[in-house]
């Protein structure tokens, strides 16, 4: 499945890449919450979340960015160097 796979992916960056990489996410249900599971213990993981919001699995950091969901896209984009895209979910 989807879920399976991103966790495969988050645990294996976090394992060859700990130290050189931060993980952030929408903080959102689905693919976004396996992918926090499997990105090790939280403290490089940040979930980008429009004001008022938070994340959804209580893993990571919360950073409020715009007051809405188009908005917390547009800051988005501009803050990774590389981005894993996988189906399931709105926010993709």
């Amino acid at each position: 499945s989807s879920e399976e796979l991103i966790k495969a992916i988050a645990t294996s960056l976090d394992s060859n890449l700990r130290g050189r990489i931060i993980f952030i996410t929408g903080g959102m249900p689905g693919v976004q919450k396996a992918f926090a599971k499997g990105a090790g213990d939280g403290s490089r993981l940040w979930n980008l979340v429009p004001a008022g919001h938070k994340g959804t699995y209580g893993m990571g950091r919360d950073i409020c960015a715009g007051t809405d969901l188009q908005q917390r896209r547009d800051i988005y984009i501009h803050l990774g160097d590389i981005y894993i895209t996988v189906e399931g979910g709105p926010a993709v």
